[in-house]
């Protein structure tokens, strides 16, 4: 923050839910999430699952938003604005999370990919 000033935006992408054995605690992320937004991140950026993880977190059988509920569990605990991701696939699908308050941005990428006029 030192850096970059007070008016460069930081997102710092945190692994909320690792899906794996012996992955991080609930208490882990939370204590990594306020240590994150002392040290002047300005959003985080939710992240779920890693390479390793048998769990599928993007494939077609995982329900849409699956994995909200991750960031509305996280949002108490610090002031930053959080973000959520995976199987949000559609503009309905990102309004329903935003307007439950289960985050307060939502993060795609594929859906990009697959139709360029996602956002027309």
């Amino acid at each position: 923050r030192k850096t970059v000033g007070d008016k460069f935006i930081i997102i710092f992408r945190l692994s909320m839910l690792d899906l794996v054995e012996q992955g991080s605690t609930f208490e882990d992320v939370i204590e990594l999430a306020k240590a994150l937004e002392e040290a002047g991140v300005t959003i985080i950026n939710t992240g779920i699952g890693w390479h390793e993880a048998r769990i599928p977190t993007i494939a077609t059988q995982v329900p849409r938003g699956a994995f909200t509920w991750v960031t509305e569990k996280v949002k108490p605990h610090v002031s930053v604005p959080i973000i959520t991701c995976n199987r949000i696939n559609t503009p309905d699908e990102a309004e329903r999370i935003l307007s439950s308050g289960h985050a307060d941005m939502v993060s795609m990428a594929r859906p990009f990919l697959a139709d360029p006029y996602f956002v027309a």
